[in-house]
C-alpha cells in the first residue's frame, strides 16, 4: 500500500520551493536596491565636494543645492523601499520556514509508514517461511 500523503508531501515540497525562490528573488532586490543607495550616495559627497571647492558661481551653487536636495529625496525614497523589501523578506521567510517545517514533518510521517510497513512485510515473510519450515517437519516426522 502506497502512502496516502504522497500528494501533500509533494504540495509542500512545491510550496517549500517557490517561497524559496521568491526568497531569493527578494534579496537580490534588495541588494540592488542597496547598491542604487551607495551609488547615489556616492554621487551626493562628489556634488558636496564640489560644493565645498567654492569655485563656482551663485547660479551653479544653486544648483548644486537643488541636486543635493533631489538626492536626499531620492535616498530617502529608496530606504523606504529598502525597509518595504525588508519586512517583505521577512514573511516570506517565515512562510517559507513554516513549509520547510510542514515538508519535514511529512517526510518523518512516510519514513515511519515506510519502516511500519518493512516490519509488517518482514512478518508475514517470518509466517510464510514458518509455515513451510513446519509443513517440511511434518511430511519429514510423518514419512520416516
Amino acid at each position: 500500500m502506497a502512502f496516502r500523503l504522497e500528494k501533500l508531501l509533494y504540495l509542500r515540497a512545491k510550496e517549500e520551493e517557490s517561497l524559496k525562490s521568491e526568497l531569493s528573488r527578494i534579496r537580490t532586490e534588495i541588494r540592488k536596491v542597496e547598491e542604487e543607495i551607495d551609488s547615489v550616495e556616492n554621487s551626493k559627497k562628489q556634488i558636496e565636494m564640489q560644493l565645498r571647492a567654492g569655485t563656482q558661481s551663485g547660479t551653479q551653487v544653486a544648483f548644486f543645492i537643488y541636486l543635493i536636495k533631489m538626492y536626499n529625496e531620492h535616498i530617502g525614497n529608496l530606504k523606504l523601499r529598502l525597509s518595504e523589501l525588508r519586512l517583505l523578506e521577512e514573511k516570506t521567510l517565515q512562510m517559507y520556514l513554516e513549509k520547510r517545517t510542514e515538508r519535514r514533518s511529512f517526510e518523518k510521517l512516510k519514513e515511519r509508514y515506510i519502516r511500519s510497513q518493512m516490519i509488517e512485510n518482514d512478518r508475514k515473510e517470518r509466517i510464510v517461511i514458518d509455515e513451510v519450515a513446519l509443513q517440511k517437519y511434518i511430511r519429514n516426522t510423518s514419512g520416516t
